[in-house]
């Protein structure tokens, strides 16, 4: 005869995973899904709920906070999701100051772009002209993306951003007909105006101007960025197009997952692969126009 469970709490994924924690650290058995209105639950055997209630009871207060989920600007945890989608600009750079000649086949030319060479607007973002260009990207996209992985699987917005970054070279290749560029920049703006977007979405239940922060966070600090030396004023339309497609990517995402939290996956593990293939993709055409 099946045993019966019940639901000892519901809410968040990130808070149903510390219960959770605290119920295997005392042996209890229980099993966490989510139900079909969105919240993930905790379900106990009717035997051990009393044990299970006076644990969670315990973590709750040692823990005064726990309940606190409303999060303005997410917090920053270490996260190695970044990592999978910072190797595609390492890797083509490498092979770039490695002295191939590949900056040459993937560079954003407008000229080129607007004849039909629409693999320049993916791999663009993957080549740097120097070192320095490169470490700064990473750092910035890994402070970004680590926050948005906090919110959701990062793989399954990335698509979406990169998307968003091609679509920045392909409007600003129309605005400026001798437009030359290269750099995971316009990506990692992209991330931002989606990052914006998403704290927009969670925030739907306050009032009007607390919704808007993000936005107008993001704003500044794009306006800021963009204040540099002569080189980084180059991007700055590569910069803002890619700040606008990134808030209009941020929509992409369900808001099941952005309310209530959504784990990792196996197809988080094809969509990587996916993403992987379809750079590689491009720099095959990319390298065959040469040839």
């Amino acid at each position: 005869m099946e045993r019966d469970r019940v639901c000892l709490e519901q809410g968040i994924l990130r808070i149903i995973r510390d219960f959770s924690l605290v119920l295997s650290s005392q042996n209890i058995k229980h099993i966490v899904l989510q139900n079909e209105l969105g919240p993930w639950e905790i379900l106990v055997w009717e035997e051990d709920l009393y044990a299970a209630e006076t644990q969670i009871a315990l973590y709750k207060k040692e823990n005064p906070d726990w309940e606190n989920d409303k999060i303005i600007l997410p917090m920053l945890r270490p996260s190695a999701q970044p990592l999978w989608f910072l190797l595609i600009p390492v890797v083509c750079s490498f092979f770039q100051f490695s002295g191939y000649g590949i900056e040459a086949f993937g560079i954003a030319d407008a000229g080129r772009i607007l004849k039909g060479e629409w693999w320049r607007l993916f791999t663009a973002q993957t080549l740097h002209a120097s070192n320095y260009h490169l470490a700064s990207n990473l750092l910035s996209g890994f402070f970004v993306f680590s926050l948005i992985s906090f919110k959701m699987p990062l793989s399954r917005i990335a698509p979406f951003i990169v998307l968003a970054a091609a679509l920045a070279n392909l409007e600003t290749a129309f605005i400026i007909k001798d437009y030359r560029s290269l750099g995971f920049s316009s990506t990692v703006f992209a991330g931002l105006g989606a990052l914006a977007t998403i704290e927009v979405r969670v925030l739907k239940r306050e009032n009007l101007y607390r919704r808007l922060v993000p936005w107008f966070a993001v704003f500044l600090l794009a306006v800021f960025l963009g204040v540099g030396d002569e080189t980084s004023k180059v991007d700055i339309p590569g910069h803002f197009f890619g700040l606008i497609m990134g808030v209009i990517a941020g929509f992409a995402p369900p808001q099941r997952w952005l309310r209530w939290g959504e784990p990792l996956g196996k197809f988080d593990v094809f969509a990587v692969l996916a993403l992987y293939a379809f750079f590689a993709f491009a720099w095959f055409w990319a390298i065959k126009s040469f040839f």
